[in-house]
């Protein structure tokens, strides 16, 4: 039997949601800017046409991808060795950074585009579609913009919050987790 089942679901997981090769995120800017995205790789469109900056951008995520392999596969080998186990949280924290993104993107629109005498309507959207009016001096666009997270995102996600009952099965100090437990229930 496994001691540690929760950790090592979560190690092998991670691995496999890194090792795909697919886009995690499409941002669709009125079909003038399209960005396909995951930690690993991006696709910028510009009118329709692939922009070779992308391949820049895409090498140094692939580079991240290539050292989260090593490490992942080091600490399923540590694991598997019975020796301690480095708590591996990156996918937990690249799947919460991608629900920030979209607020990123509302702040460049919202201020740094007003700053610059480009004006919209643009209010938050963090998943699905939403009409835009862009004004600048005289000419005015409407565009559609979209967001929206691929099913492999959601399968990340669920995955990197096995994160939470591999960290508490692993600890040195049950007390706390059994503490934790006994409080929660003290206030039910």
């Amino acid at each position: 039997m496994i001691k540690y089942p929760f950790t090592l679901i979560y190690l092998i997981s991670s691995l496999i949601i890194i090792v795909l090769p697919f886009y995690w995120w499409t941002y669709n800017f009125g079909g003038l800017v399209v960005i396909e995205t995951s930690p690993f790789q991006m696709s910028i469109y510009f009118l329709g046409t692939f922009l070779k900056i992308s391949y820049v951008i895409s090498a140094a995520l692939e580079a991240f991808r290539i050292f989260l392999i090593i490490v992942i596969s080091r600490d399923i080998y540590l694991f598997l060795k019975g020796k301690i186990i480095i708590r591996n949280r990156i996918l937990l924290m690249l799947t919460i950074s991608y629900l920030v993104y979209p607020i990123i993107i509302y702040i460049v629109i919202t201020y740094l585009m007003s700053s610059h005498g480009i004006y919209s309507n643009y209010s938050f959207l963090e998943i699905g579609k939403e009409l835009v009016s862009v004004k600048y001096e005289n000419a005015n666009l409407l565009l559609t913009f979209t967001f929206y997270p691929q099913i492999i995102y959601w399968i990340a996600l669920a995955i990197s919050f096995l994160f939470i009952p591999s960290y508490l099965e692993t600890r040195k100090l049950k007390k706390w987790a059994s503490l934790l437990l006994f409080n929660f229930y003290w206030f039910m």
